[in-house]
């Protein structure tokens, strides 16, 4: 009986032992060319939060679209041959306020992007443990808490 109960919890263990590892968020930065394209009102104050397109050559599909961030700016990255497609950029707020325009921008000089910067690891092997041993602690104590008591 008491190798059934060990190998359950090992089992049992052993299972939420892959769904920590499931739950956990990880990133990556990626440093490379990137064209920053900064939008803002005639009167100086950042056209922010608003909607944007850009196409990629006569194109009529968006190739990325979004909303500006707070200081009215996007970012593209349009790769090594970026420049010789040709953007156009297209940006609009909900009150009539817009543009469309190319954008006229040299292509990096064949400088490759840097190589990925890896995030720092996550402490995601020290949550299973931790599960791993909570569950198994649980396992070994509760036929003891639970059984009946001579009175």
């Amino acid at each position: 009986m008491r190798s059934a109960r060990a190998a359950a919890c090992a089992l049992a263990a052993w299972a939420c032992a892959g769904a920590g590892w499931a739950h956990a968020v990880r990133h990556e930065v990626h440093v490379g060319e990137a064209v920053v394209v900064a939008l803002h009102y005639t009167d100086g104050e950042p056209f922010a939060f608003e909607r944007y397109e850009l196409f990629r050559g006569p194109g009529t599909e968006p190739v990325q679209s979004g909303r500006t961030d707070a200081d009215g700016r996007l970012v593209l990255l349009p790769g090594a041959d970026g420049a010789a497609d040709g953007w156009r950029l297209r940006a609009y707020s909900a009150d009539g306020h817009g543009l469309e325009t190319p954008l006229a921008f040299a292509a990096h000089d064949g400088v490759a992007p840097a190589t990925p910067t890896p995030a720092a690891a996550a402490p995601g092997w020290e949550r299973v443990a931790l599960g791993v041993c909570l569950i198994l602690g649980l396992g070994a104590l509760g036929p003891r808490l639970l059984r009946r008591r001579p009175r």
